[in-house]
């Protein structure tokens, strides 16, 4: 397809607003509207801290974001994007004010945040594009908050910060990036007393909350990982309305109180097991804080937290976001029946559409290849693709037409969905999509899942035309694969699964797993590929 093509079928789902807030941004920059008027913001004992990071930055100015490694080299770090411009981007967050050492490191932290200061002025560099201001706002807020005595000096950058960020909302983005610059207002124009900017957070919130957090609790950008990061945005935003009371609307504080229960529910349904998040569309670990965390500081809010115990057997039904998600005796599998994502933001969306992961115990076994990184590379491209995850890929095309960082065209659409328990203990989850179906061919793939205490029945099946189909599986690195006589055997620490390829044109190849960014761990995939329309594969496991 042509590159014009893919990208009139990827503008054409965009929003009006989108569209215009991206010219008026190539013509109207912003600037700071608001002048500080001195004097020390009211801190509030009533604030509760919670760590939320491990250690960013040490006492010798050694920075590790996204497993790279350097001694900080200042002015020149603050755009030397030798890395990445996201490794940037994160020394501009000022995370390691909220990491488990913060309170050892508050000379190093105020060293840092004076060399801030002093080396970026306004509008120039990454620092000061909306995304990291909004984090570095927020961060600051909440480590002075949390104990760390700043200067007037201090306060008054934040000031500047954010009125400058509130004349660049992120309003031709929209999603995750406009919700933490309206946070950030928040915070600030309650900090700073400033009314205008509560206003533009508390209006802007209030629409973008109903719209972002499904009715099933999910972030409707359906990415696990974002999904834990906006867990975190709503528990420091509810905090921050409970430390200052009577400064924000009760209506909005009553729809974080809804919403948070549902997407700390959610969030539990998608992990695995172990506690770790599944690796659906942009998704790894190491980004957002970990699952305990975040349930710890909910806890500490005041939020119950109810966990799906996987040794019932359940099927968890995420009717809004599409996930279905299934459990037996300790096992856990997890089916992608959903969208790409919301039309008009699909950034972090993958080709993964019918992938699936799955558990035996503790022990992840088929896992979806990951992210490693968020640059504009072949890497990236292909982490998105459909050959990445657990799922069928048809005439080497992507069931949805991901290309470029963060493009998605043509998208796959869920056309049905249903699962049932039976009366043999066993859990079917089945799905199909169109996304190789065209106005000149193509065929519907569909996929049913059949899940007992003992074995696993993957079922596709490709209604219509095509040339070749491949279903290929991906198995956790920690896992011993071996395929002779056509006899497939995994074996984990505390089970062995075998699968029989008899009459199967199947193989085991060499292969990647993406955990976190800027880590690449060897690892096995079974490729199986299509005789006919249908291709039924069966896994048994016993415990060892």
């Amino acid at each position: 397809m042509s590159k014009l093509l893919l990208f009139i079928n990827t503008i054409k789902y965009l929003k009006w607003e989108q569209i215009y807030f991206r010219l008026v941004r190539k013509f109207i920059k912003p600037k700071v509207s608001e002048i500080y008027q001195g004097g020390k913001p009211q801190s509030s004992e009533a604030w509760i801290h919670q760590t939320l990071y491990n250690d960013k930055i040490n006492n010798q100015m050694e920075a590790s974001f996204l497993n790279h490694s350097k001694k900080l080299d200042l002015p020149a770090d603050w755009n030397n994007e030798i890395y990445s411009k996201l490794w940037v981007y994160n020394l501009h967050y000022f995370e390691d004010l909220l990491s488990e050492s913060a309170l050892k490191k508050k000379e190093i932290h105020l060293q840092l945040l004076n060399h801030w200061v002093d080396d970026n002025p306004i509008g120039f560099g990454n620092g000061w594009e909306p995304y990291p201001t909004s984090l570095r706002i927020v961060n600051i807020i909440k480590a002075w908050l949390g104990g760390l005595e700043l200067s007037e000096k201090f306060f008054r950058s934040v000031f500047t910060q954010a009125s400058f960020l509130s004349n660049d909302l992120e309003r031709h983005l929209l999603g995750n990036h406009y919700f933490v610059n309206l946070k950030a207002l928040l915070f600030a124009g309650v900090i700073f007393e400033n009314t205008r900017w509560k206003n533009i957070a508390e209006n802007g919130l209030l629409t973008e909350i109903s719209e972002q957090i499904l009715d099933d609790g999910a972030n409707f950008e359906l990415s696990p990982m974002y999904h834990s990061m906006m867990i975190i945005d709503m528990l420091d935003m509810l905090n921050l309305i409970k430390a200052y009371p009577n400064k924000i609307s009760r209506k909005l504080e009553l729809m974080m109180e809804e919403h948070i229960p549902k997407m700390l529910s959610f969030m539990d349904a998608m992990a695995h097991p172990d506690g770790g998040t599944s690796f659906f569309n942009d998704s790894v670990n190491g980004i957002a804080p970990s699952k305990k965390t975040i349930e710890s500081y909910a806890q500490k809010l005041g939020f119950k937290i109810i966990h799906h115990d996987s040794c019932e057997n359940q099927i968890i039904n995420n009717d809004h976001s599409g996930y279905i998600c299934s459990s037996i005796a300790g096992n856990k599998l997890i089916f992608d029946a959903s969208a790409v994502g919301p039309n008009y933001i699909s950034g972090h969306a993958h080709a993964d559409t019918l992938s699936f992961e799955f558990s035996i115990g503790l022990q992840r076994v088929f896992v979806n290849s990951g992210i490693s990184e968020y640059g504009l590379s072949s890497m990236r491209y292909d982490q998105r693709k459909t050959r990445a995850h657990n799922t069928v890929e048809v005439d080497r095309k992507d069931s949805s037409q991901v290309w470029s960082s963060f493009r998605v065209a043509n998208r796959a659409k869920i056309i049905s969905r249903h699962f049932k328990k039976t009366s043999d203990c066993e859990n079917v989850l089945q799905a199909a999509h169109n996304g190789y179906k065209s106005l000149f061919g193509g065929c519907v793939h569909s996929r049913k899942l059949i899940l007992k205490e003992d074995s696993l029945v993957v079922s596709d099946t490709l209604e219509g035309a095509y040339r070749e189909a491949i279903s290929r599986f991906y198995f956790h690195p920690d896992l011993s694969v071996t395929l002779e006589s056509n006899i497939l055997r995994i074996r984990g620490s505390k089970f062995i699964l075998i699968s029989d390829l008899n009459d199967r044109l199947a193989s085991v190849v060499d292969t990647f797993w993406y955990p976190e960014f800027g880590v690449k761990i060897p690892n096995k995939a079974l490729q199986l590929n299509f005789r006919g329309s249908k291709l039924d594969m069966v896994f048994t496991w016993t415990y060892s």
